[in-house]
């Protein structure tokens, strides 16, 4: 049986989902672990029942013998420099959403992992919740016909309650709405319709309350996208909610509609007179051990033992975050955005 060395970056609470993932699956071992402080490092090593090796510089990691895969759970302005140095040593990689926050990083990213030829996947993971697998299948079966308009919301109030609120709010890492956090309604769009995005055009605001006083920039944004074959989508991304989470689907088709996980057919489901509810695990929270990391982990090992590209490689995430920084530019300029982005 093939087994691989994992080397961990980073030390939150999304870390620990991976460390799990990685150990869950027969493939796979964690071997080390590197963190800001190696006191860090090691203490999420014991809190997760690991015994591995622990770094406080991610180049003497890298360096570590017997790794094959670098899972990088960091905030996204380090990202950049720690996957291009994977990459480049011909690592495997795992890398959490955002993939960066800017056009130069995300193409640094695409291009050294396309140079080194390495596999790798990115954690847009609700590509896992069983609810998008039955969505697909329900699309890949024509139970609605041609998609012609679909939006996507994303809910979730991250406020100094949360873990991540203290870098989340900070232009420089967090980005925006849609970069911390509103991308993986982005991204589901295009996973759902397909298709290439020819224009996006967004509005942006900040309501103001005290809990979300720290963003750098708007928490909620509205974009609008235009298909380059016509059909349209919405995606609303809104970080400073005073609400439970809720992730929004809603795509209309020639023969139907899909709403989260009820169906309405006129084809599939002749005499149908309500909606059909299909009872499923649901993206229904912004708990990350609510999310299917182990099966995201367990897709780039098959990926690597059968030598095919994931379906959300680095190279697919390009496209969601591309579209994400025309969003956020359309915000910023007030006007429509052309993709792709020169």
């Amino acid at each position: 049986m093939a087994q691989y060395g994992v080397g961990i970056a980073g030390t939150g609470w999304v870390s620990g989902e991976h460390i799990a993932a990685f150990e869950a699956n027969p493939h796979t071992k964690v071997v080390a672990l590197c963190g800001r402080s190696k006191e860090k490092a090691q203490a999420k090593a014991d809190a997760c029942g690991v015994d591995c090796a622990v770094y406080d510089d991610f180049a003497a990691m890298l360096a570590h013998p017997g790794i094959d895969i670098i899972s990088i759970a960091t905030p996204p302005h380090v990202h950049r420099e720690q996957a291009v140095a994977a990459a480049r040593a011909g690592k495997h990689l795992m890398l959490e959403k955002a993939i960066a926050n800017t056009v130069e990083d995300i193409r640094a990213i695409r291009d050294a992992v396309a140079d080194a030829g390495v596999k790798s996947v990115v954690s847009f993971v609700l590509r896992w919740n069983p609810l998008f697998n039955i969505i697909k299948a329900q699309l890949a079966s024509d139970t609605i016909g041609r998609v012609f308009y679909g939006e996507v919301d994303y809910f979730h109030g991250i406020g100094p309650w949360y873990g991540q609120y203290g870098w989340n709010v900070k232009k420089e890492i967090g980005g925006s709405s849609l970069l911390s956090a509103g991308c993986h309604a982005m991204d589901a769009l295009r996973w759902f319709m397909g298709g290439e995005v020819a224009e996006v055009f967004q509005y942006a605001t900040q309501g103001g309350g005290a809990d979300f006083a720290d963003y750098e920039y708007p928490p909620t944004t509205v974009t609008v996208l235009k298909f380059a074959d016509g059909r349209v989508g919405k995606v609303a991304s809104c970080i400073e909610c005073i609400q439970p989470y809720v992730f929004n689907t809603n795509l209309v088709g020639t023969g139907g509609t899909i709403r989260n996980n009820q169906i309405f057919s006129r084809t599939s489901y002749p005499g149908q007179t309500g909606w059909a509810t299909v009872p499923t695990v649901m993206p229904d929270s912004g708990d990350v051990t609510h999310h299917p990391f182990k099966d995201e982990a367990n897709h780039l090992v098959d990926c690597i033992l059968s030598g095919t590209e994931s379906h959300c490689n680095i190279a697919d995430a390009y496209k969601t975050h591309e579209i994400v920084l025309a969003a956020d530019r359309s915000g910023a300029e007030g006007k429509p955005v052309q993709l792709p982005l020169g």
